[in-house]
């Protein structure tokens, strides 16, 4: 649910918001989508340099991104860069960052927005090649992200890592098994991270996203029996915008979570605790 392309609403206000990133070097993949914009134009709101990446069939929709975020920092930190890799190729992936570290310098913070839905076809029906697709992206793609800048970032001891998982991890939806089973294996990647980086000073965790209103989600928010239906178990009564979920992802991001680690942040107005009956 946390991916879309769409334009950014609500970014105004964190222009001002307490996360200081001043002269910090930030990578957000899936950043041509509505969240993944939001997270790179609030990062840049707070000082950040930003790396854009995103798949190279976003190429375009990257570009007018990155164009945007310029215009938004008004060239005080020169232009948006972008990336474009497949983050479900370890070998496209390790060599990106390279790249990145040896033209910009040492990676201080990831957020990882690349995701991908899939089919939503039922556990007794899926495929192999469904599987492979959604497991490579949502699951192994942050294993290869996470493995290709934590070696800098153990090496300065510090770093932060953001992965952005689902609410769907801790839900049984009809037609959502892969997908979410691949974000709870996410999570369970930023526990196991967080364990194994023990004294090294680089903090891993995850933000669990619900319904954002963005392109991926138009055919709910859009239709008035679907989103009536949807709401009904949002105790906010809303889709968050896609700015509430790169705020969340900028505390974890941020020297005001230093002493978070392994955690998810479940961010979707309180749908998976249940509205009263």
């Amino acid at each position: 649910m946390e991916n879309a392309t769409t334009t950014t609403p609500g970014l105004e206000g964190l222009r001002h918001a307490p996360f200081a990133f001043d002269g910090r070097l930030a990578v957000v993949t899936g950043a041509a989508g509505g969240v993944g914009s939001a997270i790179a134009q609030a990062l840049i709101a707070g000082g950040a340099r930003a790396i854009l990446m995103d798949h190279p069939s976003a190429t375009s929709r990257l570009s007018e991104v990155a164009k945007t975020l310029s215009a938004f920092d008004e060239g005080k930190r020169g232009p948006a860069q972008i990336v474009a890799v497949d983050v479900s190729d370890a070998h496209g992936v390790f060599s990106a960052v390279k790249s990145i570290e040896g033209a910009f310098g040492p990676i201080d913070v990831l957020i990882n927005c690349a995701g991908t839905y899939g089919s939503g076809s039922p556990l007794l029906t899926a495929t192999a090649e469904q599987w492979d697709r959604i497991l490579d992206v949502n699951l192994k793609g942050s294993l290869y992200l996470s493995q290709a800048v934590l070696p800098g970032m153990i090496a300065r001891g510090s770093g932060a890592i953001v992965h952005i998982a689902s609410d769907s991890a801790f839900d049984v939806i009809a037609g959502e098994a892969m997908y979410g089973i691949s974000k709870m294996g996410c999570i369970k990647l930023v526990a196991y991270l967080t364990k194994e980086l023990a004294g090294t000073g680089v903090r891993v965790n995850a933000v669990a996203p619900g319904y954002i209103k963005t392109a991926m989600t138009a055919h709910v928010w859009q239709d008035e029996d679907a989103l009536r239906e949807a709401l009904k178990g949002i105790p906010l009564g809303r889709f968050a915008a896609p700015s509430e979920i790169a705020a969340a992802a900028l505390f974890l991001a941020s020297d005001l979570a230093s002493y978070v680690a392994g955690q998810c942040l479940v961010v979707d107005g309180g749908r998976i605790a249940g509205r009263p009956a």
